[in-house]
C-alpha cells in the first residue's frame, strides 16, 4: 500500500479557522498598544517645546507663541510632533499673558486622532500636566 504525505482539506481549513480566530482576538489589542505607545510622541513634543520656550525666555525675558522658535517640524504654520501624530500649539498660560506663562497643547492628529482616552496632552509653565496624571493613563 502506498502512503500519501500532506494535509487534507479539512486539516487545512481547521488551521485557517484557528488563525482567523486568533487574528480577530489579537488585532484590536495590537491597535490599542500602538495607540498607547504613540502617546510618547505627544509627550516628547510638549516637553521639547517647554524646553525651547524656557531657552527663549532665558534669552529674551519673555515667552512666545511663535512656533518657528521651536525645534518641531513646521508645515504651513502648523507645528507637528516628530512622528506627526500630534499638532502642537502654544498659548498664554494661567496668568493670561504670554510674557509670563505658557500652555502647550498637543492634539492627536492623523491615525492618532482616534485615541479617545487622550485626545490632547498639555503642559504649562508651572510644570502641570493635563489631563491629570493621577487620574488618567495619558502621562
Amino acid at each position: 500500500m502506498h502512503k500519501q504525505d500532506g494535509f487534507t482539506l479539512m486539516e487545512l481549513m481547521i488551521v485557517v479557522a484557528i488563525m482567523g480566530i486568533l487574528g480577530v482576538i489579537a488585532y484590536p489589542s495590537y491597535l490599542d498598544h500602538v495607540m498607547r505607545s504613540s502617546r510618547n510622541d505627544g509627550r516628547a513634543a510638549v516637553s521639547r517645546v517647554a524646553n525651547d520656550l524656557e531657552r527663549f525666555f532665558a534669552t529674551n525675558g519673555t515667552y512666545t507663541t511663535d512656533v518657528t522658535t521651536t525645534s518641531l517640524t513646521i508645515d504651513s504654520g502648523v507645528a507637528y510632533s516628530d512622528d506627526a501624530k500630534y499638532t502642537v500649539v502654544m498659548a498664554a498660560g494661567a496668568t493670561g499673558n504670554i510674557a509670563t506663562s505658557y500652555l502647550i497643547t498637543a492634539t492627536a492628529h492623523g491615525s492618532q486622532a482616534s485615541d479617545d482616552d487622550c485626545p490632547t496632552l498639555s503642559l504649562d509653565s508651572a510644570g502641570r500636566r493635563l489631563p491629570d496624571p493621577a487620574t488618567t493613563v495619558c502621562w
